[in-house]
């Protein structure tokens, strides 16, 4: 049996769920409570830039998860 662990946090999720309790964002497996801190550091800046392009928000999702990556912690 495979275990899958959250690449910010380094906790073992189990029983992921695709989409509910595990996100692949790009190359990195982000578990719910890390996604939901990112999803709230990135509210105020999505707030903030105008206009909106797919590219500058992968951009900023990416940039968060890699700086939560280095820091172990979202």
């Amino acid at each position: 049996m495979k275990s899958l662990y959250c690449d910010i946090c380094k906790k073992e999720i189990s029983t992921p769920v695709n989409g509910r309790t595990v996100f692949f964002i790009r190359e990195f497996d982000v578990c719910e409570p890390c996604k939901d801190v990112i999803d709230a550091k990135l509210r105020p800046i999505l707030r903030k830039h105008a206009p909106y392009a797919a590219d500058w928000y992968e951009h900023q999702v990416v940039s968060l998860i890699e700086r939560g990556v280095s820091t172990s912690r979202p």
